[in-house]
């Protein structure tokens, strides 16, 4: 039931989707992912999914854009099957909680982006700790 429920949501963020997304850094390495407009010009919902040296796991977040600038602010969860990258290396998990810090960088190139976040991290399992990671990434869509 969790695999009928993990590809209907894949397939329907797939429909839905504003803008396709690769980044490279936190949480597992090299990421792929969506992004689609929840309330337009506002709120938007992103699911990604990952790869790294020592995970392999996937997110959702919920960002919230900030009028008149290249900012948002967020919200995500995630889980792996390995320890996520954060600094500090002791303060590492397979699964938690993430606030998000983005900003757009301006790219003179029409449909592609990139933005780079910070993600302040709390771990839920295996053990509770806090972390910070980032993430520099390009986005293509309109």
């Amino acid at each position: 039931m969790r695999r009928v429920v993990a590809l209907l949501g894949v397939l329907l963020a797939l429909g839905l989707a504003q803008r396709a997304e690769v980044s490279l850094g936190s949480p597992f390495g090299v990421q792929g992912g969506v992004r689609f407009p929840l309330v337009p010009l506002v709120l938007d919902g992103r699911v990604y999914g990952g790869v790294g040296l020592d995970a392999l796991g996937g997110g959702m977040d919920l960002l919230l854009k900030l009028p008149l600038t290249d900012l948002y602010l967020g919200l995500g969860a995630f889980y792996g099957t390995g320890p996520a990258l954060s600094f500090p290396g002791d303060a590492r998990g397979q699964g938690g909680v993430r606030a998000v810090l983005g900003t757009w960088l301006n790219l003179p190139l029409p449909l592609l982006g990139a933005y780079l976040e910070v993600h302040p991290t709390y771990y839920l399992t295996p053990t509770q700790g806090f972390g910070v990671g980032a993430a520099l990434g390009l986005s293509v869509g309109l």
